[in-house]
């Protein structure tokens, strides 16, 4: 019985195809690396902003009046909706489905604070308005920032209002933005991923 004994050239073969199957998986994703490829379902929903806009130090009130230092609400991952004038019957709903989102949330939700801000300040014709909105959302910090030099400091850091919404990291810095009309479920995968792998608590 003879033995076939393999060429020097079928040998050459199964080393490349060897070499090629080990290697392969490293050339693909180094490639991938520099195109920076994702997945499409690990991509975000929101616009990400970079660098990210840090909050600023002051400039809030309360729906009461009283002064609100933004270290108040800094700790938590917030949910902004901005606005250039009082909340209307549109802003009510995007207020209620950013409930929905937190209760979606789960265990996580301790982590979330949601915030409306109005840039049109507090004056004796609204007052009685923002506290309305804040008794029928006890749970929303229901804010306004004056049209003054701090007024503008705010609106670049969150923009110009309408129905955008914005994602706040724990340390105060505006990092995700989404445009009108909102995708809250996009919203809610969002910080779903955030919250499940951020460092920062």
């Amino acid at each position: 019985m003879t033995v076939a004994v393999p060429s020097e050239k079928s040998k050459r073969n199964t080393l490349l195809l060897l070499a090629g199957v080990f290697f392969l998986p490293f050339v693909i994703g180094t490639g991938l690396f520099w195109v920076d490829w994702r997945p499409e379902k690990y991509s975000n929903h929101g616009e990400l902003l970079q660098p990210a806009r840090p909050l600023p130090d002051t400039g809030l009130s309360r729906a009461d009046g009283q002064p609100l230092p933004t270290s108040a609400i800094r700790g938590k991952w917030l949910l902004v909706l901005p606005a250039t004038g009082m909340c209307d019957h549109s802003c009510e709903s995007s207020l209620q489905m950013m409930g929905q989102v937190y209760i979606a949330l789960n265990k996580e939700q301790n982590r979330l604070q949601r915030v409306f801000i109005t840039y049109e300040g507090i004056t004796t014709d609204n007052k009685a308005a923002l506290t309305a909105l804040q008794l029928k959302f006890p749970d929303i910090v229901v804010a306004a920032v004056s049209a003054n030099e701090k007024g503008k400091v705010w609106h670049d850091a969150l923009g110009g209002g309408g129905q955008d919404m914005f994602i706040v990291d724990s340390l105060g810095n505006v990092m995700m933005r989404y445009a009108d009309p909102v995708d809250m479920r996009g919203v809610l995968k969002d910080l779903e991923r955030l919250l499940k792998y951020s460092w920062i608590r």
